[in-house]
């Protein structure tokens, strides 16, 4: 069972959501960006489905603040030209589905999603982005949330050389910092997974990669 929030401004289609996910899973309602934001800061999420055209505050601004606070998006929405998918993809919503949509289909979806995360958090070692943190079979190793970030990106191919452009890419969204803000988070990182089975190496003139013992 997980704690999902449907952020969704049409009455209807949020308590048809609802009916069918509370069968499974602890769900919250927001029905604009305010009340959405409320309830992330109060409440330990572990998805939300989000529909873009929302009152108050933006689909988009809602959906950045839960990436950044590492929490899994969904984008529930009728905006269903190319370039909006594409743009929610970028961003990083996890999956992006267009109205109209069947609500069993749409479950099945996040479950799917719930047990591929599963799967990945049991082969050690793991970045839990709820958490912070890098989880061995000895024991965690707390990160800040970029920290953990840039190590979960690190994981996904640790044999990849990662350049400080596709860093800044894939955990700050392509915003526009220096370089060396990369390089101070590595720095950071190695000193926290000194005694760990994770290093962190540098290719000269490349970037970044990891070896696991």
């Amino acid at each position: 069972m997980a704690n999902i929030l449907i952020v969704e401004d049409d009455e209807t289609i949020s308590e048809i959501m609802k009916l069918y996910f509370e069968k499974e899973h602890t769900v919250f309602l927001a029905n604009d960006g305010i009340q959405a934001v409320k309830i992330m800061k109060e409440k330990e999420l572990d998805l939300i489905l989000l529909d873009l055209m929302l009152p108050k505050i933006s689909g988009e601004t809602i959906a950045q603040m839960a990436i950044n606070k590492s929490i899994p998006v969904m984008m529930v929405t009728a905006k269903n030209d190319e370039e909006d998918i594409l743009n929610g993809l970028k961003l990083g919503a996890v999956d992006y589905i267009t109205k109209p949509f069947s609500p069993k289909v749409l479950l099945a979806k996040v479950n799917n999603f719930f047990e591929r995360f599963q799967k990945e958090k049991r082969r050690y070692p793991y970045v839990d982005l709820q958490m912070n943190a890098l989880v061995t079979e000895g024991k965690n190793v707390y990160l800040s949330s970029t920290e953990s970030r840039v190590l979960y990106e690190m994981l996904k191919e640790p044999t990849k050389v990662l350049s400080r452009k596709e860093l800044v890419e894939r955990v700050w969204k392509g915003q526009n910092i220096s370089p060396r803000i990369v390089d101070a988070t590595v720095k950071n990182l190695r000193k926290k997974l000194e005694g760990s089975h994770v290093k962190i190496r540098t290719v000269f003139g490349k970037g970044y990669h990891v070896e696991v013992n």
